[in-house]
């Protein structure tokens, strides 16, 4: 017969599980970035052009989270945020601003940022 301490224990396991999960992330190199405007709604966006090794990685990693959300970032800074509705399997990607802008900052610092920093980190939403 189980005693109140293995009760006491599975309690605490049950709890402490979901936090044991982690986010996962990856790191994509960076070739070119390039500020610019959307010709349809002229928002601000930020082009990017991704290393051949990185094209791989970002295809094998979100075609493993279509259906979740996801997270890029620069530096530390949220650019974008996005259900995955399909793999992202070329070598480009379009980030476009919010209604505020990226963080504050112009699409032109952003897009520096990312050549001084090389690389951008794709995550999970939740980490």
């Amino acid at each position: 017969m189980p005693s109140l301490r293995h009760y006491a224990l599975a309690a605490a396991l049950a709890v402490a599980l979901p936090l044991a999960a982690h986010a996962e992330s990856v790191v994509l190199q960076v070739e070119q970035a390039t500020p610019g405007a959307d010709p349809h709604t002229n928002a601000r966006v930020v082009d990017i052009k991704l290393k051949p090794q990185s094209t791989q990685a970002l295809a094998a990693f979100t075609r493993e989270r279509v259906g979740q959300r996801i997270q890029l970032r620069s530096n530390g800074i949220l650019l974008s945020s996005a259900t995955l509705k399909s793999p992202l399997e070329g070598d480009s990607l379009r980030i476009t601003a919010g209604e505020h802008g990226f963080a504050g900052k112009s699409a032109e610092e952003i897009a520096q940022s990312i050549m001084k920093e090389g690389g951008l980190t794709m995550d999970d939403e939740n980490r």
